[in-house]
């Protein structure tokens, strides 16, 4: 999923690639009415986090690029996908797709708040 994420958003901070992600599993959730990974997430004031993201997902697979920001110029750093992502079923496509176009224009600490506000949260970080 996140392959896919990265694949259709192209390079994207950590941070916002969480935040999707954590919203897809929420549309998941209220849809579907299961998750999409067996992910942990952990809750902290006003945040959370994905455990073992980094190591867990992005340093295991090739395919993940990291992009360095540069602070002269105020770029953050990204990540991004360089590979064919992996096939994933229709309706999880679709799902993220939905999710892609909903988050679009919306700002990172907007985004946080989508996902820490939604309703079904708790079942996310329990």
């Amino acid at each position: 999923m996140v392959a896919y994420i990265l694949s259709r958003a192209g390079c994207i901070h950590p941070f916002r690639l969480s935040r999707i992600l954590a919203l897809a599993e929420l549309r998941a959730l209220e849809k579907m009415g299961r998750r999409l990974t067996d992910l942990r997430y952990e809750a902290g004031p006003g945040a959370f986090y994905i455990v073992g993201f980094k190591e867990d997902i992005v340093e295991k697979d090739q395919c993940f690029h990291k992009r360095e920001g540069d602070p002269s110029t105020g770029r953050k750093g990204c990540l991004e996908y360089l590979c064919e992502p992996p096939e994933i079923p229709e309706d999880v496509r679709s799902l993220i797709d939905e999710v892609l176009a909903e988050t679009e224009g919306v700002d990172d600490f907007q985004l946080n708040n989508i996902v820490i506000n939604n309703k079904l949260f708790k079942k996310l970080i329990e």
